[in-house]
């Protein structure tokens, strides 16, 4: 997706299960485009800026509340998303401190807020958000549970670059209206419509390899065995992502690299980009094309995770075993 927190960040985890304990199973593969919306406890600070009071500017970080602090509460009073913060303030008599309730590191702290407030305006000098919205792929679908898992790799914001602790999500039907070509140094993107009256399913799970939940809608496509590391090998392969409206593709590539990990890894396969429709279309790989499903041999061997900023035509993948781990063990 375009993702507002972008989709090829690296933020390590520990979490996991070795190869041995996962077996060959059938899936239905993936490699459609998606909407993802992304709800947290409260409210995200994003940042602060000064506001003046009394010819003397004041920022928050004056009283510790710094970006990437979750406020939960006002003055004893749950917040629940921004409409909150700003209905409260509004109900201010005048310039006033409050106390906020903040999550921090998993810790529980509070502080004082200085509102300022000159007839129906105010300030905060707080910047927050309380949802994240963008775009990715599906890399597979499991018709047992009717469950899915997409991107390969965790969600972060773009603004703290910290892993989002979510409290729950729902992914819609998304289609490309424009691809962003990648240079290298300046990786592209793919440009999207999300279409929220189509909700396609939930978000449960936000981990290291991937996002996961329930899928709602009608699972329909290839049927595909997934691999085993032993089965994976060096050369000719083929991605499925979509380009253009909601028109799945296969483009081919070639596995140049294999670093068997156990745990705590999204970058076990290196690979380049072969395929000169690919290449005429985005010059390499562009954000949105995270969790794309990689094929070879007819197994389903993982999925897209990262590009090589400074090679933009070579990627990343994670093994598929380790998405199936995270979404069967979490």
């Amino acid at each position: 997706m375009k993702f507002i927190s972008k989709l090829f960040i690296t933020i390590s985890l520990t979490f996991g299960m070795p190869f041995s304990m996962i077996f060959a199973k059938e899936v239905i593969l993936g490699g459609e485009n998606i909407g993802i919306e992304l709800d947290f406890e409260g409210v995200l600070v994003t940042g602060t800026y000064d506001i003046e009071i009394d010819n003397k500017n004041i920022n928050p970080e004056d009283y510790d509340i710094k970006k990437g602090d979750y406020i939960l509460k006002i003055n004893g009073i749950k917040v629940n998303d921004s409409k909150d913060l700003i209905t409260y303030f509004q109900k201010l008599d005048e310039t006033s401190k409050v106390t906020l309730d903040i999550k921090r590191n998993n810790q529980m702290i509070k502080r004082e807020l200085v509102v300022y407030k000159n007839d129906d305006t105010f300030k905060t000098g707080l910047m927050i958000k309380d949802h994240i919205l963008g775009i990715g792929t599906v890399s597979f679908y499991d018709p047992s549970d009717n469950t899915y898992g997409a991107l390969g790799h965790e969600i972060s914001d773009s603004s703290t670059k910290e892993v989002v602790p979510i409290e729950g999500g729902v992914i819609y039907e998304s289609h490309v209206t424009g691809i962003k070509s990648s240079k290298n140094g300046t990786p592209g993107e793919k440009i999207a419509s999300i279409k929220k009256d189509e909700v396609l399913g939930d978000v449960l799970i936000n981990s290291i390899y991937g996002i996961y939940g329930n899928y709602n809608d009608d699972i329909d496509g290839l049927t595909i065995e997934t691999a085993k590391y032993e089965d994976i090998k060096l050369g000719k392969a083929y991605i499925y992502t979509v380009l253009k409206d909601d028109v799945k593709e296969k483009y081919e590539i070639e596995i140049t690299n294999l670093e068997k990990q156990n745990i705590d890894e999204i970058k076990g396969i290196s690979f380049k980009i072969t395929d000169p429709r690919l290449l005429n279309k985005t010059n390499g790989i562009v954000q949105g094309m995270s969790g794309s499903p990689i094929v070879q041999n007819n197994l389903l061997i993982g999925a897209v995770t990262h590009v090589k900023v400074n090679d933009v035509q070579s990627g990343y993948g994670i093994y598929i075993e380790n998405m199936l781990n995270a979404k069967d063990n979490n």
